[in-house]
């Protein structure tokens, strides 16, 4: 539909202009000429922003980034949410907010934040083997910019890829390239992209199985090669002995090996040498190391070579972790020959010009990474790494800017964790920081630009643009992306409500923007303003907040307001902090869901009476409280409902309990109103210890999410979706990760909105919060 809308528009605009040009003219980058208004439509209905004299009218419309929520590290779980005016708010048990890309993610070269729109989709690496985040280790581009990838995932965008996958110029999936690689432990380390093919290394080998069964159940060893097109592997076969293969680099014609082996094709080796792109059954060796070679760079005939070696040839030739080799004559240079770099090892190289950036576990004669000339010489930059560890693990070189990634928290005293960007011309850490959530290890890391704006980033972190949020946040609503207003509320916020341009807040905390508020509070949205309202109730005591006309109708487990002895349920002024005196239903146990029809007050909970006999359900008039009406359903297993909720004057109420008259069935009701008589459906859970907690409807379909598995004998976990028309149970389905929970379902425009505890839907890499289409369950 995108497409269509933007083609039409610039059909539109060419057929106008078209008719003003001189006909002789047809010069492309002549903006008076026919063939630069043809070259301008296709160019913009293609999408195609790459540099060229004609440019890109961008109107892409916003696409959704899912934001997740976070504490000490791991996901954590959303209790409460509301949408208002353009805005989602959000309220749970989280310290931090990040996008939950994966491992690899796209963002903007400017701004280093992560793309929100249909420009460029991110790319979801998730690992089903782990239930987590996937992981990145090394990416590449070929001639076409065509993005390959290798590390740990399972799923590419919720589609099986397993450690390897091609992503296209438009940020999507290739279909056609599927290597097919089998499930297993090992690690992939490198890949070069050379003729057509794609070479990539690990430490995989037979003992651990077939790297693939197709087309055949086929053994590598610690190196293999594939087409670049199909995925399908080839029969290029070095048969590498020893631990693994980490580093790998070409010359066009060679593919030289780094790593820890001892023979290749039988003949002795020593961590290091050469192999012929077209035939694997020769091994060329180079210069053997005493230790492992974790990195390789080639530069003008010169091998430059890091890792755990104190010595080379044989023991003839000390070096310090880092060496150079003469590809002439395969003899170790005098470079480096006084060079002594202390700790655990070098990981890996960059060079820019003359300058050599050495990264690692190292100590001295700088932490984490320093500079030298290609001779060796130490120079004077010093980027004072700091935290915990300070170690630099993988390092790119995009255009003259250093990309750096590992385990640090600050360089020369400015805060940044796990990644920084430095300006090599100027030798300034700068300011672009993409805030990953968590650190990359040993192997992680690659920044690679993959159009004129855009800039690919993998690694370990998982997530990106990682910002502090205690408890409480609002995000953008087209595109996820969390705004900068930070109440900072003490403690948890449990529920919301949003009426008109105010919003209301109640939970456990005592502070909010730094002020005194005893559980509740207000604000005033359009200019963020905290307001006076401010009814004190024990804390997390309220369940449920409803407003109808003049009133908001809060209902829970408290039995005072403002110290005052108030039974479950109260109605409060929308300004003050009073309430309705006259107002007193007075439940005998929990009331957790409230919903209004016509003019009369629905409640549901864990009592049994409300001022009249009433098993988890009543109905009051709105104005004094006054019972009406309960059911005539007969239950056992009896603990509580948990939500209700009106579609059609008929309700719908759910909890932890078993029906046994007159229609049986565990924790789903259904009543015509007014009467409140029951209705026979073909919709009840698997266990009387499951139930729904929120629900919300749409022109055609009920969502309903809660702490669900199974609904009529259909796998539904955490949410399903009845027609409306006549309550059963349809095919929608997001296929959320089992011990999924939901605390809060709603409906918006063409999207469904699902909150709570809730991680890995569909194979993806979620924390708290999901967007849902609501037709298809598609996640955005």
């Amino acid at each position: 539909m995108h497409f269509y809308s933007r083609f039409t528009f610039f059909f539109v605009i060419f057929s106008l202009a078209i008719g003003c040009k001189v006909s002789e003219l047809n010069n492309a980058c002549d903006p008076s000429s026919k063939s630069y208004l043809k070259f301008l439509l296709i160019k913009n209905v293609a999408n195609d922003r790459s540099p060229s004299c004609v440019p890109y009218i961008d109107r892409n419309e916003p696409n959704f980034v899912s934001y997740g929520v976070f504490t000490t590290g791991s996901p954590a779980e959303v209790v409460t949410a509301t949408i208002s005016k353009g805005k989602i708010y959000i309220g749970g048990l989280f310290d931090q907010i990040a996008a939950t890309t994966g491992g690899g993610a796209f963002i903007w070269s400017d701004s280093s934040i992560p793309i929100a729109s249909t420009y460029c989709s991110q790319l979801d690496v998730f690992d089903e083997v782990g239930s987590t985040f996937g992981t990145i280790n090394h990416a590449i581009l070929d001639q076409e910019g065509n993005l390959y990838i290798l590390g740990k995932f399972t799923h590419i965008q919720g589609i099986p890829r397993n450690n390897i996958a091609k992503i296209n110029q438009k940020c999507q999936l290739d279909l056609r390239f599927d290597a097919r690689l089998n499930t297993s432990s090992s690690i992939f380390y490198d890949l070069i992209y050379l003729d057509g093919r794609i070479f990539f290394s690990g430490d995989f080998q037979t003992s651990n199985g077939p790297i693939t069964n197709f087309p055949s159940p086929t053994n590598r060893e610690h190196i293999a090669s594939i087409n670049s097109t199909t995925g399908v592997i080839d029969s290029w076969a070095p048969n590498v002995s020893g631990t693994d293969v980490k580093s790998l680099v070409t010359d066009g014609t060679y593919i030289y090996i780094g790593g820890s082996f001892t023979a290749v094709n039988g003949n002795g080796a020593g961590n290091l040498g050469k192999l012929h792109k077209d035939n694997g059954n020769t091994f060329y060796p180079i210069v053997d190391t005493n230790g492992s070679v974790n990195t390789l760079l080639l530069k003008d005939r010169t091998l430059y070579v890091g890792g755990v070696f104190s010595s080379l040839n044989a023991g003839t030739v000390t070096r310090s972790k880092l060496a150079a080799i003469d590809l002439t004559n395969n003899t170790v240079t005098s470079s480096f020959s006084s060079l002594l770099i202390s700790g655990n090892a070098v990981f890996d190289l960059a060079i820019y010009k003359d300058q050599l950036f050495v990264a690692g576990e190292i100590s001295t004669p700088r932490i984490g990474i320093f500079k030298v000339d290609l001779s060796g010489n130490l120079q004077p930059s010093n980027y004072n790494l700091d935290g915990v560890y300070a170690n630099v693990y993988k390092l790119s070189i995009v255009d003259d800017k250093l990309y750096a990634f590992g385990f640090f928290e600050s360089v020369r005293n400015i805060v940044r964790k796990y990644f920084f960007q430095l300006n090599i011309e100027t030798d300034e850490v700068t300011s672009f920081d993409p805030r990953l959530f968590n650190l990359n290890f040993e192997f992680q890391g690659v920044a690679l630009k993959l159009k004129e704006n855009v800039l690919f980033l993998g690694g370990g972190f998982g997530a990106i643009d990682t910002r502090t949020r205690n408890y409480f946040a609002e995000l953008d609503l087209a595109t996820g992306t969390p705004t900068d207003w930070d109440p900072s509320p003490n403690d948890i916020v449990t529920q919301m409500l949003a009426v008109d341009n105010k919003l209301y807040l109640h939970g456990q905390f005592t502070s909010i923007v730094n002020t005194t508020r005893q559980s509740t509070a207000a604000f005033q949205l359009d200019t963020k303003t905290l307001l006076t309202w401010n009814p004190i109730f024990p804390a997390s005591s309220i369940e449920t907040m409803i407003f109808y006309k003049d009133s908001i109708y809060a209902s829970g487990n408290f039995t005072t307001l403002n110290s005052i002895p108030v039974n479950r349920i109260v109605k409060l002024d929308l300004i003050e902090s009073g309430f309705d005196a006259n107002f007193l239903p007075n439940p005998n146990n929990t009331v957790r869901s409230l919903q209004l029809w016509e003019e009369e007050l629905l409640a549901s909970g864990q009592f049994t009476t409300f001022s009249n006999p009433a098993v988890h359900l009543a109905k009051v008039n709105r104005f004094n409280g006054t019972f009406i009406k309960t059911h005539t359903d007969s239950f056992t297993s009896n603990f509580s409902a948990y939500s209700i909720f009106v579609s059609d004057n008929r309700l719908i109420m759910s909890g932890q309990y078993q029906t046994t008259s007159p229609y049986p069935g565990n924790g789903l009701s259904y009543y015509q109103l007014p009467d409140l008589t029951s209705i026979q459906t073909n919709g009840t859970l698997a266990t009387a210890s499951e139930f729904v907690r929120s629900m919300d409807q749409n022109e055609n379909k009920i969502y309903l999410g809660g702490l669900i598995t199974t609904v009529s004998s259909a796998q539904r976990v955490g949410i399903f979706s009845l027609n409306r028309s006549d309550l059963t149970l349809n095919s929608w389905d997001p296929k959320f990760q089992a011990g999924s929970t939901v605390r809060k379902v709603i409906s918006n425009g063409n999207s469904i909105y699902v909150f709570g505890n809730i991680t890995n839907p569909n194979k993806r890499y979620r924390a708290g919060l999901v967007k849902l289409d609501k037709d298809s369950a598609f996640l955005y």
